[in-house]
């Protein structure tokens, strides 16, 4: 039996710049921050990112790797390929489980070579499909010479000017079938090669040109194309099948529908039939019974008026229902019937009248203890409030006599004046303290009872006059006044 072959598979898939809904749509699937049929929610926590944890992170630092190769004379184009999508992934069970970090490792490092780590934004391990596999996201900026767009100087001598700084250039990796090819060379050898798997088989042309068919790609193809068909040929005959189930079933309820619609018709027929013959014998026995009645002893001894005669071809029945003494009748048991619901609707209103008595009076002596249990709180309350107000009065009594008694002997120190008399000598004690505190205190008050603008013009003031201080400012404002006010020109 031929051995199954193991392929090492790799794919990269081009955004252009100007397609930023693609690029964030690539990142969500690849950041799993969004919920898809396609994976397994309880496998997503084994999944790894590199570099960054979430779609937007790295549609930023995208978008910052643009904005750093924009210059005055060089913007990218908005329909060059802005970002790569690399797909690494194998044969379902050819890469080992113990082996997987050393895979993911290589597919970073082989980027890296390959289109530069600056280039390299981010990635993302997958655990929770059917392969193991890693997305990663390149920039393919490479730096470039281009030449820049000539002036009519330039176009008249045939002279040009040149810029060379990084620019986004895919066409270096991706620009040609052959350098796809080198391309996907480049990654079996730095990768897949080390885990034994092999590469999509290759055809030579005579002129030795490379011309890569990858035949399990053709044969998959093949495959799904087989499949595609056999699936819309099930689908027609499906669809086929539903519609000749659907036209049965309704050919079936239209012959229902006439079936009972012919059963309904005679059931109908013959109810009108019936109905007919029970009205012509109705008739008859009423006829009857008037006639009989009409004839009878008691209706002759009878003490009411004589009953109106049919009027021309009157039915009996008609007649009947104009008779006076039968709507008499039928008054008088419908007013007895109303009475009697008069009698049981006032005995219900009584019931409920007691009712509503009985819960007034419950409900007011409900209020009347709430309202009693309510006071008694308040009692309660206002007594220890009253209980604690006293105590913190005598409280504040007693701080404000140990204040009082601290300011009367600060105020003695200070203020009081008495002499002493040492040897021959009497001394005033504390005089010069005194009058050094009613003097600052006086400064302090002038000071403080200024605004702003009164505080600048007495600074013009103390200018003018050459002083620093309040009390000189008095003594020369009294001072008399010369022509140039005392000051030397």
């Amino acid at each position: 039996m031929e051995e199954k072959k193991l392929f090492g598979i790799f794919r990269i898939e081009k955004v252009k710049l100007c397609d930023g809904g693609e690029i964030m749509g690539r990142l969500k699937h690849a950041f799993r921050e969004f919920i898809n049929d396609s994976f397994d929610p309880e496998l997503t926590k084994y999944n790894i990112t590199f570099f960054f944890q979430t779609a937007k992170e790295v549609m930023k630092a995208y978008k910052d790797r643009i904005k750093s190769i924009t210059t005055e004379k060089y913007k990218p184009p908005k329909n060059a390929v802005g970002i790569y999508e690399c797909i690494f992934t194998s044969t379902a069970g050819a890469i080992p489980k113990e082996r997987e970090q050393e895979f993911f490792e290589r597919t970073y490092k082989q980027l890296c070579q390959t289109f530069g780590k600056d280039n390299v934004l981010a990635g993302a391990v997958h655990r929770d499909e059917t392969t193991v596999h890693t997305h990663w996201f390149v920039t393919p900026i490479f730096n470039t010479t281009s030449v820049l767009r000539r002036t009519k100087e330039e176009k008249e001598n045939g002279t040009c000017r040149t810029i060379t700084q990084p620019q986004l250039n895919a066409t270096h990796w991706t620009g040609s079938p052959a350098l796809m090819s080198e391309l996907q060379d480049t990654m079996w050898e730095g990768i897949f090669k080390h885990f034994g798997l092999e590469r999509g088989e290759v055809e030579l042309t005579a002129d030795r040109t490379k011309k890569k068919k990858n035949v399990r790609s053709d044969i998959k193809k093949h495959d799904l194309t087989l499949a595609r068909k056999e699936r819309e040929l099930n689908c027609e005959a499906e669809k086929q099948k539903q519609e000749a189930e659907r036209l049965a079933k309704e050919r079936d309820e239209q012959n229902k529908r006439d079936d009972d619609f012919l059963k309904e018709k005679a059931d109908f027929q013959k109810e009108k039939f019936d109905f007919a013959e029970e009205m012509e014998s109705a008739s008859k026995k009423a006829v009857e019974k008037y006639d009989e009645y009409m004839k009878s002893e008691k209706f002759q001894d009878a003490d009411f008026p004589r009953l109106s005669i049919p009027e021309y071809k009157e039915g009996a029945y008609h007649y009947h229902l104009r008779i006076k003494p039968l709507f008499d009748a039928v008054v008088s048991k419908a007013q007895q019937f109303f009475e009697q619901i008069k009698s049981l609707k006032k005995n219900h209103q009584e019931e409920i009248e007691k009712l509503k008595d009985g819960h007034k009076s419950e409900l007011e002596k409900a209020k009347v203890s709430a309202e009693a249990e309510k006071q008694t709180a308040v009692r309660e309350a206002v007594e220890a409030k009253s209980a604690e107000k006293d105590v913190t009065i005598n409280s504040l009594k007693q701080e404000i006599q140990k204040e009082k008694a601290e300011k009367e002997r600060w105020y003695t120190a200070l203020f009081k004046k008495f002499s002493l008399k040492i040897g021959d000598k009497t001394i005033e004690v504390n005089k010069g303290l005194s009058e050094a505190y009613f003097e600052k205190c006086n400064q302090l008050d002038e000071w403080e009872n200024r605004n702003g603008d009164e505080l600048i013009s007495l600074g013009t003031s103390y200018k003018k006059f050459r002083v620093h201080n309040w009390k000189d400012y008095l003594t020369a404002k009294s001072r008399p006044r010369t022509v140039d006010h005392g000051m030397r020109r």
